[in-house]
């Protein structure tokens, strides 16, 4: 007899993204629902508007309930069942059709799942190689306020190591606010590797990306070390055979693998800033923020991490994003975004940054350790090309 085909993974995936579709929808409806009433009471609508907004929001329970069916994942257990009846026991096709069964018992608890997790669960594919393309972003925090973010557009490509760097109030980060999800676009748009993002989808664009932020104190949850690295597993349910494994290459990664059983807080800051960023690194993004993650580390902990992030940059397996007041960091970097009263005012590599130290001091901001040098010694007739380290500089100095 002819064998039943059945339903894969994929299939589940596009189950979960129809679900979380639906349900951003379903939210949207309840809350102009609720917001009518609220307006009615104050005589601000019409019943009749209060009636209509209802009616929508009622329809869209049904339609939710129509997507949410998972009587599909049910007949393909079934099938399953039938295909492997037909077989010969023992038989390479009856082992083969056994797995087959166990993977769709497996597809049907997981579309349980689904349901109640109202599809968050989704993972979205990378349809292009550019990581990040912003639109002529814009984002004010109230109606009456400036624009923090003004019209702001940039492609990233993946692995590329981008710093953005501005004064205080320049929006820089408000633009990282943007691109994480906390904070939602007034205009624009924003794609992740050409899924554009959507209230639909942010939960699970956010898959692609991890984040650092600047006092590793306010992100420690565990006990100890590797307890504050699974925390973030579990979230996402990774199966606790798998977890050890993970916890231990993420830690391996920062070097704080022979630390795994101590306690975050007795750690020292630069430590502490490695134990966040395996955190990050755990849940493998594609796309790395460090939101002024070396602000408040001495010198040590603050080199102990800007070599980390040169490490990731060198595998160009991530996309990094570092938020940053430390001039001397651009160096490091493959583009360099300066933010100036919410507007992107230039986005080069560091060497055409830097070639107009005038303009960066126009913005209230200082010029590398390394370019002050060069400066100075230009000054005195000794000219030299720029370098992107201070090792360089005193290679070159040396040569002359």
């Amino acid at each position: 007899m002819e064998k039943h085909v059945l339903l894969t993974t994929e299939d589940l995936n596009e189950f979960k993204l129809l679900l979380n579709e639906y349900n951003d929808k379903l939210v949207r409806s309840s809350q102009i629902s609720i917001i009518a009433k609220s307006k009615y009471s104050k005589r601000e609508v019409e019943k009749d508007y209060v009636i209509k907004c209802d009616n929508e929001y009622k329809a869209m329970k049904q339609e939710f309930k129509s997507i949410a069916n998972i009587s599909k994942f049910v007949e393909n257990v079934k099938k399953a069942q039938q295909n492997l009846g037909q077989t010969k026991k023992g038989s390479d096709e009856y082992w083969k059709l056994f797995e087959e069964l166990k993977l769709a018992q497996f597809l049907l608890k997981e579309a349980k799942i689904a349901v109640k997790d109202r599809g968050h669960g989704g993972e979205l594919s990378k349809l292009n190689n550019t990581a990040l393309k912003l639109k002529d972003i814009k984002f004010k925090y109230k109606e009456d306020f400036p624009f923090a973010v003004n019209g702001v557009s940039v492609e990233v490509n993946h692995g590329e190591y981008v710093t953005i760097i501005g004064h205080n109030g320049s929006g820089k980060s408000t633009l990282s606010k943007l691109i994480i999800g906390v904070l939602r676009p007034t205009s624009g748009s924003m794609e992740v590797y050409g899924n554009k993002v959507t209230s639909s989808n942010i939960n699970i664009v956010r898959k692609f990306l991890g984040i650092v932020f600047q006092n590793p104190d306010n992100q420690f949850i565990g006990s100890t070390v590797r307890d504050d690295i699974a925390f973030g597993l579990e979230n996402r349910r990774i199966e606790p055979s798998k977890m050890g494994k993970i916890i231990e290459n993420a830690a391996k990664k920062v070097n704080m693998f022979d630390f795994l059983d101590h306690e975050p807080l007795m750690l020292s800051g630069g430590q502490k800033q490695r134990v966040a960023i395996a955190s990050a690194l755990a849940l493998s993004p594609d796309i790395l923020i460090f939101d002024e993650a070396t602000s408040m580390l001495d010198p040590k902990g603050k080199s102990e991490v800007k070599n980390i992030m040169v490490e990731l940059k060198n595998t160009r397996q991530k996309t990094i994003f570092s938020i940053t007041h430390d001039m001397d960091e651009i160096l490091n970097a493959d583009k360099v975004m300066v933010m100036n009263k919410g507007e992107l005012v230039k986005f080069g590599t560091p060497k055409e940054i830097l070639a107009d130290k005038d303009f960066l001091r126009s913005i209230h901001l200082d010029i590398p350790f390394v370019a002050q040098v060069e400066e100075a010694l230009a000054d005195v007739g000794i000219k030299l090309d720029h370098s992107d380290s201070l090792e360089e500089l005193v290679n070159k100095i040396c040569q002359k």
